[in-house]
C-alpha cells in the first residue's frame, strides 16, 4: 500500500487520509454462520469503498470479520435477526 500523509483540518486536528475503491485480499478463510462452518474460501477478498490505511491494516490482520445485514435489508427490528 502507498503511504499517505495525515492531513490537517482547519482547527489543526489531524485527519487520516482515506483510500477509496480498493480490493483487500484477505487470503484463505472459513465461512461460518453462527458457530457452524458452511465452507471455506481459498482467497476471500472485499471491495472497500473508503477506509484509512490504519483501518485497512486492521481488516487484513483480523482473525474474525463479521458481516451484518444493515437495517432495511431484511431480518428483524433494526436489521438484527
Amino acid at each position: 500500500m502507498l503511504y499517505r500523509p495525515k492531513k490537517k483540518a482547519r482547527g489543526g486536528e489531524d485527519l487520516m487520509s482515506k483510500v477509496t475503491n480498493i480490493i483487500v485480499e484477505l487470503g484463505p478463510r472459513m465461512v461460518m454462520v453462527g458457530k457452524e462452518v458452511m465452507g471455506t474460501s481459498e482467497n476471500f477478498s472485499l471491495e472497500v469503498a473508503e477506509a484509512t490505511e490504519e483501518e485497512l491494516e486492521k481488516l487484513k490482520s483480523a482473525f474474525e470479520i463479521r458481516l451484518v445485514k444493515m437495517s432495511g435489508e431484511g431480518g428483524g427490528k433494526d436489521g438484527v435477526p
